[in-house]
């Protein structure tokens, strides 16, 4: 099949919100399809490819790998100001409305932009099927318009919750707009709940995942060292206070000669959030406070650490948690996870603590310093959560829609 990608990120972008679409256009590539991965420049920089240059590109292309063509946003100078936060209240109101009124989205100027290779990608790659994903509704804008133009259907992803990215006012009249869609996907459970609720539509769960290379041999813990690892956000400062009253009491309990060698890494980004609630656990054990790291520095962390901790949040569903099952090491989620990750969690051989209270975390804690290792690649739940994995999920739903499509053209 030929199949357009959308998404607002560029794949190069060092941000959770190019992974998904960066991954599946790889996989999907691997698996003998051809892809295009339409996006905007990286970080506002200026296109350096013209419609025709991206008409060459395309028929020059080996897509053994996927093509990414970057548009750079065209006009709009109103939303540039509400997204630089210099137009004054009201007025900033008012541009919002105005713009999910009149182009349902409020990146019109990268929609303008975008549009400009649409003859490109119709004209010399003829599209089978577009996929995108909303982190705004101008993805699924752009995948509309270009499925107009190529006269083959869409699909519209959520790998964001719809009611937390979408003004109250607009959330039902937004759903009825893109109900022309083929069919939709879903970043979890959590996702098809929203959608069902806003779109009275099923859609199937389709789960962003982590590379079969990534899930390399478990790491045997070293003595002299005892790493405790929190990655990622921090959604509730009393929760992250907690888990660190948690973290103290266990260590607080250990031998001297056990505590001397604890590290205690966080790894995102509210570095300052952490060093703060930290403060007292660095009279107890060493403090390594990284911020943003490469991936790869971040999987040799998850996979030495006695533990992987998070903070969760009650407005989504955790992609972390599937990539750092992906260590083999025990993960400690605080406040309590839900169902679905316990779920997944318990597919699987490696453990997920779900704990609600400090003492629950000091009991995970010592309970995953005795779990030695784990055949994380003889693992088949892992195996299922591999971005190859799911891509064959999503390769079905493609392949159910593009035969829907042609049988329709022929009757």
């Amino acid at each position: 099949m030929r199949v357009v990608l959308v998404n607002h990120c560029h794949p190069e972008t060092p941000h959770v919100c190019a992974t998904r679409m960066r991954e599946y256009s790889k996989v999907l590539s691997k698996l003998g399809h051809e892809v295009i991965l339409l996006t905007e420049t990286l970080a506002g920089q200026p296109t350096d490819i013209t419609p025709d240059q991206a008409a060459r590109a395309i028929q020059d292309h080996d897509f053994s790998t996927p093509l990414n063509l970057a548009s750079e946003p065209k006009g709009h100078p109103l939303i540039k100001s509400l997204r630089a936060r210099t137009l004054p209240w009201g007025l900033r109101q008012l541009v919002v409305v105005w713009y999910y009124l009149r182009h349902q989205g409020v990146f019109t100027d990268w929609r303008a932009g975008s549009q400009l290779y649409y003859s490109s990608i119709v004209d010399h790659f003829n599209p089978d099927l577009v996929w995108a994903t909303f982190g705004n509704t101008d993805c699924w804008n752009i995948a509309r318009d270009l499925a107009q133009a190529a006269i083959c259907p869409w699909i519209a992803d959520a790998k964001d919750p719809w009611q937390n990215f979408i003004p109250t006012i607009f959330r039902n009249y937004l759903a009825k707009y893109y109900g022309d869609s083929a069919a939709m996907t879903a970043f979890s459970k959590f996702h098809v709940a929203d959608i069902q609720k806003y779109f009275g539509r099923e859609a199937s769960v389709v789960y962003s995942g982590f590379s079969t290379d990534q899930a390399a041999p478990s790491t045997p813990l070293n003595p002299d060292e005892m790493t405790i690892s929190l990655t990622g956000a921090i959604y509730d400062q009393q929760a992250l206070t907690q888990l660190i009253q948690g973290v103290k009491s266990w260590l607080i309990g250990l031998p001297e000669k056990k505590r001397a060698n604890a590290c205690f890494i966080y790894a995102g980004q509210d570095s300052d959030a952490v060093a703060a609630a930290t403060m007292d656990l660095s009279t107890i054990c060493r403090i390594d406070i990284k911020g943003f790291i490469p991936l790869e520095e971040l999987r040799h962390i998850h996979r030495r650490a006695i533990a992987n901790l998070y903070i969760k949040s009650n407005l989504t569903f955790h992609h972390k948690t599937i990539e750092m099952l992906s260590a083999g090491r025990p993960l400690i989620c605080y406040p309590e996870e839900t169902e679905e990750a316990v779920e997944i969690s318990q597919s699987t051989s490696v453990p997920l603590f779900s704990c609600d209270s400090p003492e629950q975390v000091s009991e995970a804690l010592d309970q995953s310093l005795n779990i030695g290792l784990i055949n994380i690649q003889e693992d088949g739940g892992l195996k299922a959560l591999t971005w190859e994995s799911q891509a064959k999920k999503l390769e079905e739903i493609f392949l159910n829609v593009a035969n829907k499509q042609n049988d329709s053209a022929n009757a």
